[in-house]
């Protein structure tokens, strides 16, 4: 099991816009730069987020991206939906009528366990829960997420 890049990618752009001091914005070159993900990639990614309500973006001289909630209230679980859709494990999970052994399958609860113990746990973990504390002696540009001045 592998996550996508796209949902990768979403995320530790939010973190960025998270570390943004006075809930500033950033434009997509500096998140590109930040995070070390392709401008184009990265554009698809942003629109994604800002029709899903998560972004606001803002054109022009000093444009950018930022929140539109405090990271407190923004969820895994609601990026993951934006970026993948519903968390889907098996195709059995959704629709039984996909596998004939359905009724009969002893892997099946497994899965159930195990894609609702991954919806648990992105639905718990908060942005904020994923922006890093300040750690003694160690600068903010070792932690590999500048924030603009």
């Amino acid at each position: 099991m592998q996550l996508s890049k796209g949902f990768d990618y979403a995320v530790r752009c939010m973190v960025h816009l998270a570390l943004q001091p006075g809930n500033g914005g950033a434009d997509l070159k500096s998140i590109s730069r930040a995070q070390a993900v392709p401008v184009s990639y990265l554009a698809k990614i942003m629109r994604t987020l800002v029709r899903g309500g998560l972004v606001t973006s803002t054109l022009g001289r000093g444009g950018g991206y930022v929140l539109r909630r405090d990271p407190s209230e923004i969820t895994l679980l609601q990026i993951y939906g934006l970026m993948e859709g519903e968390i889907n494990f098996m195709n059995c999970m959704q629709n039984e009528k996909s596998c004939s052994l359905v009724p009969l399958c002893p892997q099946r609860p497994v899965w159930g366990r195990l894609q609702k113990a991954v919806e648990g746990v992105f639905r718990e973990t908060t942005l904020q829960d994923l922006v890093p504390r300040p750690f003694a002696g160690i600068e903010k540009e070792r932690l590999h997420v500048p924030v603009r001045p």
